[in-house]
């Protein structure tokens, strides 16, 4: 897997919406979070468009195609940081031209509806940069390793993950492979396509979601079972699992991120693998959303009170 290079004090980086649109004001804070890391902070010309076709886009299609070619292709850029998910990188992805970006990659940064650049990226042989998105949750308390992590990621400082967790369905032992994965209903969406988990057998499965039907989640893994991923990764990490079957998204905040209904129905898929499995990580639909390297060669090792991840490359 190719490591895109690490960022430098002076570089970059850009903020572009492939998905749901965004509003004056919101990106405030991530602009002046980058300046703080003495990076330079620049807006796609689209950032703020709108479309609305059942959907508020960040503007049509081609409008949001534009800035994130715009952002793949401009040499001055060293890192793209998508503005937040929703719904929409799908529908742009296949249209890319990734000529420049096969010679000169460079980090994507996000979750969620970001997932979609995350499995067709890693499939092509790239790492990505699974974080928090420019744009906050509303009303979210966020940890300080939220924003560290990514910090640490793009500057090419070491990262680990040590756990203290005991979790009933946690399955122990220690593993290597490629992580990959995210959102379940993106990966899920994405099976049978150009920008699916492929090969599955040497991998490590990550898998986080919020705002879905329990019943959907059983569906999703089914599918996931039915393709034969579950039964071939060498271990599965399952993060934030937030307010799921509940339609009350604007009246709560998010920092209760652990659904237990909703670990229940994936227990039922994964117990009876041999595998090492842990729950509970920190990654996700939260204020507590740690930095992945989608597509990097991880160590999970997994014991009776602790997960630990080591990114080896």
């Amino acid at each position: 897997m190719i490591q895109p290079d690490f960022l430098k004090e002076g570089d970059k980086i850009a903020i572009v919406a492939p998905a749901k649109r965004m509003l004056e004001g919101e990106l405030d804070e991530a602009i002046k979070l980058i300046k703080s890391w003495k990076l330079i902070p620049v807006l796609g010309k689209n950032i703020y468009s709108e479309f609305d076709f059942g959907y508020r886009y960040a503007g049509t299609d081609n409008v949001r195609l534009e800035d994130f070619q715009w952002a793949l292709d401009n040499e001055e850029i060293k890192a793209i940081w998508c503005a937040r998910g929703g719904y929409g990188s799908v529908k742009i992805i296949d249209d890319l031209n990734l000529t420049y970006f096969n010679k000169n990659p460079k980090w994507i940064i996000g979750y969620s509806d970001i997932t979609v650049f995350h499995n067709h990226f890693n499939r092509l042989g790239f790492q990505t940069l699974h974080g928090v998105t420019a744009k906050k949750l509303a009303d979210t308390i966020y940890h300080p390793s939220s924003y560290q992590s990514v910090y640490d990621v793009l500057f090419g400082n070491k990262i680990e993950y040590h756990i203290k967790d005991s979790h009933r369905f946690n399955q122990l032992g220690e593993v290597e492979g490629e992580l990959v994965g995210g959102n379940l209903s993106i990966v899920y969406s994405l099976l049978g396509s150009e920008s699916a988990i492929n090969n599955p057998q040497n991998k490590i499965l990550f898998l986080e979601d919020w705002f879905e039907n329990w019943y959907a989640v059983d569906r999703m893994m089914m599918n996931l079972k039915r393709n034969n991923i579950l039964n071939q990764v060498k271990g599965i990490i399952l993060g934030n699992f937030t307010h799921m079957d509940t339609e009350d998204e604007n009246k709560e905040n998010y920092n209760h991120p652990f659904d237990s209904t909703t670990y229940e129905v994936i227990h039922s898929f994964t117990k009876d693998l041999n595998i090492p499995i842990a729950f509970n990580f920190p990654s996700g639909h939260t204020g507590h959303n740690v930095a992945l390297k989608m597509g990097a060669k991880v160590r999970l090792n997994i014991t009776s009170n602790s997960v630990n991840l080591y990114f080896i490359e």
